[in-house]
């Protein structure tokens, strides 16, 4: 459903000896009322076609091939690659080369293409040939119909990501390889056929009413498939083969990513974060606890954080996204829990309208979405009606407490491991047309994950980015020095049971009393102990979630006792 920008080109596509169908109109015009950003890319000299009305319906012209760009919003006429130098001019005239100046190309046709690559070849370079079926155009280097617009989308504020481009010529070929859908009529050259991915029955015009009627007009957005797909590695089968995700399925539909404290959820929506954004999609990530920070560390990857006072407002976090176009992490784990809420909430009014005029971000992650989305909170009433447009991901240890309606609204699950009986029976119940049963769920062993959506698929996620693992191989089980080990007491001060190692404060969780347990997850002293004394930053971002969960009795008991089970067994299991 994100594929709402599209792009045309003039000769042979949209028009015929200049001239644009009525009918072809009308159905453009209805697509720029449901919302559709139009643009125009062609060969033509600049203001060398008379558009009337048409002209009208598109955000954007690109003109001569790419070397123009036209920006009716502002009145602003660019020329991004520059212009012919004119002693490349002068060689053409001298060769008796017939053309026709642009503001930035010389203009030719078959057969004086001869003579114009001599020209070339005596000035030593400055310039480009492109070829639109008889036309022969000079233009200047870097110039291109795809690197034109994905200027002028830049400019206007979209990405590639959401654009399906029409066209039928050579001098196509650019933009349509840059485009997320690649659509020819069915008289285009042999190339453009070749490598589009939605080929119309229809030649010309007639060609591009008849996929517009089929898909846009419809209310298809174009969800065709990709014969490009831009695919994200997931790991392993057992058998050795690549499991990959097509990014177009991320973008376009809703995941849910569940499983038990610790099992690896975190690391995996991290890998399709990485994934997504390489190829250019545009990814939030909503982190309550502070999990993606790292993703920092990219190119065009920011990580926003705060507390009361010092977090960005949700109008600010929106307007960098909007007008910055890179992907970004909004660490919550400053904030207070109380008002986390109403800060997602506000945060998904000021997105809505981003996302109706940009169409983006692309890819749109809630994790701990437990907290956030039961039924009757304030965030899921202000998120349903954004989720029909997919492109969302929630991560939870407990999907059973997801609103129903959000529950429905998810097309495709990656599941870690779920020993909740009551949480795996409802996401079997979820997952039922896909062919998951108990069997599939009791067998998801440490370090490994389900891919559903369609046949279940069990692999093992691709190479783990654990850091310094080697070196917390020691704490398993070798006794620790006596100041760096764990010492258990309550707010009396007393029990005074020890943990040498991480094996003994495994052992010693079911036996101690409940109020031990509080007092120092309270007091957050796992985490520090886990950061600070055995330098495990994977283990702590785990306990630091449990206690900002605040659990009491039983229930914290259990859940120390997975989060540090779990991860002794992945350590134990990599050694």
């Amino acid at each position: 459903m994100y594929r709402r920008v599209m792009a045309f080109d003039f000769d042979g596509t949209l028009a015929v000896d200049g001239v644009v169908p009525p009918e072809l109109e009308r159905a453009l015009e209805q697509c720029r009322a449901r919302g559709y950003a139009l643009f125009l890319v062609t060969g033509r000299r600049f203001d060398t076609v008379s558009l009337g009305h048409l002209g009208e319906l598109f955000t954007g012209i690109v003109w001569e091939n790419g070397a123009v760009l036209s920006h009716p919003a502002s009145g602003e006429i660019y020329l991004p690659f520059g212009q012919l130098d004119p002693h490349l001019l002068k060689l053409l005239e001298e060769a008796e080369v017939p053309f026709e100046r642009g503001l930035a190309i010389a203009a030719t046709w078959a057969p004086h293409d001869q003579r114009v690559w001599q020209a070339l070849s005596t000035h030593g370079g400055g310039a480009s040939v492109e070829y639109n079926k008889g036309a022969v155009m000079v233009i200047p280097p870097g110039a291109a119909k795809g690197a034109g617009l994905e200027r002028l989308l830049t400019l206007c504020g979209f990405s590639a990501r959401n654009l399906a481009a029409f066209g039928d010529a050579e001098n196509d070929l650019s933009m349509l390889t840059m485009a997320e859908v690649a659509i020819a009529v069915s008289d285009a050259v042999p190339a453009v056929r070749e490598m589009a991915d939605l080929v119309a029955a229809a030649p010309g015009p007639q060609g591009v009413l008849e996929i517009l009627e089929r898909y846009p007009l419809a209310g298809q957005f174009l969800d065709v498939p990709l014969r490009r797909e831009r695919v994200i590695s997931l790991g392993q089968e057992e058998s050795g083969r690549m499991v990959t995700l097509p990014a177009a399925r991320l973008a376009g539909r809703n995941l849910g990513v569940f499983g038990d404290s610790g099992t690896g959820k975190s690391w995996m929506v991290g890998l399709l974060a990485e994934g997504l954004h390489h190829e250019d999609y545009q990814v939030l990530l909503v982190d309550p606890e502070g999990d993606f920070r790292g993703l920092r560390a990219l190119p065009r990857f920011v990580a926003m954080e705060g507390d009361r006072s010092s977090l960005p407002s949700p109008s600010v976090v929106m307007s960098l996204l909007e007008a910055g176009g890179v992907s970004a992490v909004l660490d919550l784990s400053r904030y207070p829990v109380t008002l986390r809420s109403g800060y997602v909430a506000e945060l998904m009014r000021a997105l809505r309208p981003v996302r109706e005029r940009k169409y983006r971000p692309h890819w749109i992650v809630l994790d701990e979405a437990q907290q956030f989305l039961f039924a009757g909170a304030e965030v899921t009433a202000t998120m349903l009606p954004l989720l029909e447009e997919g492109g969302w991901a929630f991560v939870s240890y407990r999907p059973d407490r997801l609103d129903p309606a959000v529950l429905r609204l998810i097309h495709h699950c990656l599941l870690t491991r779920l020993s909740d009986p009551e949480t795996a029976r409802g996401v079997q119940e979820h997952c039922r047309d896909c062919g998951l049963d108990e069997a599939n769920l009791g067998d998801i062993r440490a370090g490994c994950v389900l891919l559903c959506g369609g046949p279940v698929v069990r692999l093992r996620p691709a190479i783990r980015r654990i850091p310094h693992v080697r070196h917390l191989y020691k704490y398993l089980e070798t006794p620790l020095p006596p100041g760096k080990r764990f010492w258990f007491r309550d707010a009396q001060g007393g029990v005074g049971a020890e943990a040498a190692s991480l094996f003994e404060f495994l052992h010693l969780i079911p036996a101690l009393p409940s109020e031990s347990l509080e007092y120092h997850d309270r007091r957050q002293d796992f985490v520090r102990w886990a950061e600070e004394t055995l330098g495990d930053a994977g283990l702590a971002a785990r306990l630091r979630k449990i206690s900002n969960r605040q659990l009491n009795g039983e229930e914290l008991r259990e859940a120390l006792k997975k989060t540090v089970g779990f991860h002794y067994e992945d350590l134990n299991a990599l050694r």
